[in-house]
């Protein structure tokens, strides 16, 4: 085997009889089977070995002797190349200027033909400088002496000596030798040169010959394009003469087919575009006047819109997508949407652009790139004016266009389901109150809702995915109405302020309630949905509860029931347990009004209601059925599409459901029954308190709870508790503390109750207070029984974790907000003297309170009054009551999950709290009576009471006789068929006593009265008299 001297070492020996004479070797005789088949193997192994190292030694030395001698050979050619340098500068430099130039002309090919075959990028550098030198002096001569208008003409009109294909192969050597080097400023000025000698140098920018466009082409590689980025902070002008030429190289492009070579372009076009910040060095203002940069631009976009069709994932790893969208977003916001601008840009041409800012989007969501410049193309793109003007140049009936816009903003991010495509809220408003996006959108989905089932319209939307063009439009309607309706006046959502007529909107409303069902219910899980699909789902929910809780404010439809959907009772039959009462951890602090000025904010401690649509932790498990999981999703995000009384109906089940989990506690002879809390009738307040400050937990609240009265002389009232007495301290308590002359809560014009802002400041323990009125309501909710106490819509709205409106006011002082709703027509409201800031009296001194930092010294003025009105708003309805309610709330939630009283609206709320003021069916309660004692349906004295009830009772005599039977003066929620024990009427023979009852069992005792008259006089004696079981 040859050494790498080339010397020949010696072989082992090989003996042909038969010995070798290995060393080690044991003679025959001693050496057994097994040991002589491995020692044969291990030498068939050391032979393997020996001949792989051989081979790969031959390998090496081949390589290593071709690298020798290809260092030798360089060595020699650079000894001749620098020896004909020499000759070159010593002989050139004796002749005159014509001669030079064409003895340089005629020295060039061949030096660089040797130059091509022993370059190496460190050893020369300075060999590539002299010949850089020559090239740009040749460059610059006439024709005849210029080695680079060979180039441009036919291969029939070059030299003798030197073909065009030679050349510009030699060429492109010199530029990847440039680049190799990473001398870009070297390799821009060679193109520059190139450029001078193959175009004419005036503003037309012409080609000179037919080869021209074609020699740059030839000489674009991905390399070459960074030759832009040190330019670009130097003149603009070299910059627009580089981006003509490569554009030119781009156009001469011609591949096997039309399709290869536009996908060709399209790829070295956006690494042209990675070029950091060239958009901004062409568009600079005052170089826009010049022709060539006005020429590179209309080239650029030439090619934008020719390429937008073939776009396809980036494989370069040199393009930058950021780069892209933030150079394509400048030159088309400050040339192309232009109209000074030479450029036309139509229908077609903006579509084109939209379609590479969205392909630019999608790759800088999947691509790892720089930072700094996804920031900047994410400002760049989501700059409100941006927006704007994309919007203002959409021509009428091109829905392809508004698609491409909806694209941009709200198709997910790297262009799959799976990535969030939440646009950026300046976009969002930009687009809300700036364009008529959402005037312009609502016909395009108008074909959806117009005889098509639910079914039908969510199969088009494209699930699982949601991602079809129907459902990015649908998204983006929803996102941009729900965002207008926000602080959309009532008296302007039914006037010309709408950008949709009020019979569109009672149009929309069925469609968007049976689609939105339809949803939810088919996919329950909210988790499980993918970006773009949740996004829909939220839009389409947050726009239809707008709508819905506007409608309860003044109606939209003609009644309630048009927004239920009859399918939806199918719910409950297929689940009839979907929801439990397992007192969750403390819920999301309610959110004032958003103002990122907003002083007022509402605090934020104690546990609170979370935001809409939040499901109790817990709830849905792997467990449930879909049915479970539909009815939950439909209960918290959707729940007026199931009707007032089968929501009452589920939360009753789940209490009962819950009361028969704990009948060892609740139960007759259970330990809470078993104890008696003794009430004082003189002092019922301290007395109450002090029985419920021991329950401060579920178990203790969801217990037993019984009274016993203790009279004013300190004796046991008379009657046990079976659950009335438990009720009329219920009741009696709320009628004091509720009752605005205590000081916690203050009546509105139309007697509906909210908290006093004076509360703190009267009482010391204000919190506690309002805390154990918490628990109050909450308990009398928990044991399904009504209280009296009617509160306002702004009260009830913040329970429910509801930030309240302007619009909202007017249930809490309509003065005040019929004086907002002037100023807000004032004319003048400069000349008004208002100031952000807003009076208030605390403790008998009146004081000024700043709605926004240093309120009291800024002015209101025509420009920021709406802001000053939902300040003030905010402050009215949320900010002063934020103490009282988070100490109501904090009790209520110690009793049941406030997150399962969000399946009803604040009306329902309040009915379900205390029922209605209007009386109560006197024909239900009569047909869910039990008569005993020797009462017919016919006796004289059952007639009366039925007259008596039907036509001589006032509605305040007919609360108290119920609170009289039944210690409750409301009817019960869903009629008296739901009233347990069923109510009563038990004769009794002397004609002279009173009425008496048994709340417990919901019994009135009836003498059995000889008149008419004498029947009416002894119950209104006896339910105005309100003594109990002293009648007795």
């Amino acid at each position: 085997m040859f050494d790498f001297d080339g010397k020949v070492s010696g072989n082992s020996r090989v003996n042909l009889g038969g010995r070798g004479g290995r060393k080690g070797a044991r003679p025959a005789a001693e050496e057994s089977r097994s040991d002589f088949v491995k020692r044969q193997h291990q030498e068939r192994e050391a032979r393997e070995r020996r001949r792989i190292r051989e081979a790969a030694s031959k390998k090496i030395q081949a390589v290593y002797r071709g690298h020798r001698c290809r260092e030798l050979q360089g060595a020699e050619k650079r000894q001749v190349f620098d020896k004909r340098c020499a000759d070159i500068s010593k002989v050139s430099g004796l002749m005159p200027p014509p001669q030079k130039a064409k003895f340089v002309f005629h020295a060039l090919v061949p030096l660089m033909r040797l130059f091509a075959l022993f370059f190496r990028r460190k050893q020369d550098e300075a060999r590539l400088s002299r010949l850089l030198e020559m090239l740009h002096y040749s460059g610059l001569q006439t024709e005849g002496c210029n080695i680079f208008q060979i180039l441009a003409v036919e291969e029939s009109h070059a030299p003798k000596d030197v073909t065009r294909t030679g050349l510009l192969a030699l060429v492109r050597k010199v530029v990847a030798a440039l680049l190799a080097c990473q001398r870009f400023m070297d390799a821009a000025k060679l193109l520059l040169t190139i450029q001078k000698a193959i175009f004419s140098p005036g503003p037309e920018y012409k080609a000179l010959g037919i080869n021209s466009g074609v020699t740059i082409a030839s000489l674009l590689r991905p390399e070459i394009f960074q030759v832009l980025s040190p330019l670009r902070m130097s003149e603009p002008l070299q910059v627009a003469n580089m981006v003509n030429l490569m554009c030119s190289g781009l156009d001469a492009i011609s591949l096997a087919t039309v399709e290869q070579s536009l996908r060709c372009r399209q790829e070295l076009l956006a690494l042209l575009l990675s070029t950091p910040q060239i958009g901004e060095s062409l568009c600079a203002s005052e170089e826009m006047a010049k022709p060539s940069l006005v020429l590179s631009l209309q080239r650029v976009c030439g090619l934008l819109v020719h390429t937008a069709g073939v776009l396809a994932a980036a494989t370069n790893r040199s393009c930058s997508p950021a780069h892209v969208l933030d150079n394509i977003a400048v030159i088309l916001e400050r040339f192309a949407l232009q109209h000074e601008s030479s450029f036309s840009t139509g229908s077609a041409e903006l579509l084109a652009f939209l379609q590479w800012l969205s392909w630019a989007k999608e790759q800088v969501g999947i691509a790892a790139d720089d930072a700094k410049a996804s920031a900047r193309a994410a400002m760049t793109l989501n700059r409100g004016s941006f927006a704007r003007l994309l919007l203002s140049s959409v021509d009428h009936g091109r829905d392809d266009i508004l698609l491409a816009i909806c694209r941009l903003y709200f198709a997910p991010s790297d262009g799959t389901a799976e990535a969030e495509c939440d646009p950026p809220q300046e976009v969002l408003q930009t687009l809300a109150f700036a364009t008529p996006l959402a005037e312009r959108l609502f016909p395009t989905f108008r074909g959806l809702m117009r005889n098509r089932s639910a079914q039908d319209v969510f199969e088009t939307l494209g699930p699982p995915m949601l991602a079809a063009p129907e459902a990015i439009r649908l998204r983006v309607f929803c996102s941009v109405y729900a965002l207008q309706l926000q602080p959309m006046y009532d008296y302007e959502f039914f006037g010309a302020a709408n950008p949709l007529r009020l019979e569109e909107v009672r149009e929309l409303l069925p469609f968007l309630n049976r689609l939105t069902y339809h949803f939810v219910t088919t996919m329950p899980d909210q988790a499980a949905l993918l970006p773009a699909a949740r996004a829909l789902r939220n839009s389409l929910t947050s726009l239809i509860c707008l709508l819905y809780h506007r409608h309860r404010r003044k109606a939209i439809l003609e009644n309630d029931s048009a927004w239920i959907i009859p399918e939806s009772r199918a719910l409950l039959r297929r689940a009839p347990s979907a929801i439990n009462l397992g007192v969750d951890a403390p819920d999301e602090a309610m959110e004032p009004a958003d103002d990122e000025d907003e002083t007022m904010e509402i605090d934020d401690e104690g546990p609170q209601a979370p935001e809409r649509g939040s499901v109790p932790s817990g709830s849905a498990t792997s467990s449930q059925t879909l049915a479970e999981r539909a009815l939950q999703a439909t209960l918290a995000e959707i729940p007026h599409v199931l009707p007032f009384e089968d929501r009452v109906s589920v939360l009753h089940s789940a209490i009962l459901a819950d009361q028969e989990e704990r009948r060892a506690y609740r139960g007759p002879w259970g330990p809470s029954a078993m104890e008696k809390h003794q009430i004082r009738r003189n002092f019922l307040v301290e007395d109450g308190i002090a029985a419920f400050e021991g329950l401060d937990d579920e178990q203790g609240l969801r217990d037993t709870f019984r009274v016993e009265f203790i009279a004013p002389d300190g004796t046991p009232e008379s009657g046990v508790d079976g659950g009335g007495l438990f009720k009329e301290f219920m009741v009696h308590i709320c009628r004091e503390m509720f009752d605005p002359e205590f000081g916690l809560f203050s009546a509105t014009s139309d007697h509906t109750l909210y908290p006093a802002t004076s509360a703190f400041a009267k009482y010391r323990q204000a919190a506690d207070l309002y805390t154990f009125l918490g628990k109050v309501v909450g308990k009398a909710i928990y044991e399904m029984f009504l209280l009296e106490p009617q509160f306002s819509r702004v009260f009830v709205n913040r329970l429910l974790g509801r930030v309240n409106e302007v619009d909202d006011v007017a249930s809490l002082d309509k003065e005040l907000h019929k004086n907002m709703l002037q100023i807000k027509e004032c004319p003048d409201v400069e000349g008004l003297g208002i100031t952000f800031s807003i009076s208030v009296t605390e403790k008998g001194v009146h004081k000024d309170i700043d709605l926004i930092p240093g309120g009291s010294d800024i002015p209101v003025t025509r420009e920021n009054l709406t802001r000053y009105l939902h300040l003030m708003a905010n402050f009215r309805t949320n900010v002063q009551f934020q103490r009282h309610t988070t100490a109501f709330l904090s009790g209520l939630q110690k009793v049941l999950p406030v997150a399962w009283l969000k399946m009803f609206d604040p009306y329902e709320l309040n009915t379900l709290i205390s029922g209605s003021t209007a009386g109560f069916d006197v024909k239900d309660l009569r047909a869910n009576t039990v008569l005993s004692g020797g009462y017919q349906d016919d006796s004289p004295c059952i007639v009366w009471l039925w007259k008596l009830l039907q036509e001589d009772l006032e509605p305040e005599d007919m609360s108290k006789f119920l609170m009289f039977c039944t210690s409750c003066s409301r009817a019960p929620l869903l009629g008296f068929q739901n009233l347990n024990p069923k109510f009563c009427v038990h004769r009794v023979p002397d004609s002279e006593r009173l009425p008496t009852s048994a709340t417990c069992a919901n019994l009135l005792k009836l003498p059995d009265y000889v008149s008419y008259e004498s029947l009416k006089s002894k119950v209104l004696q006896a339910i105005r008299a309100e003594a109990g079981f002293d009648l007795s």
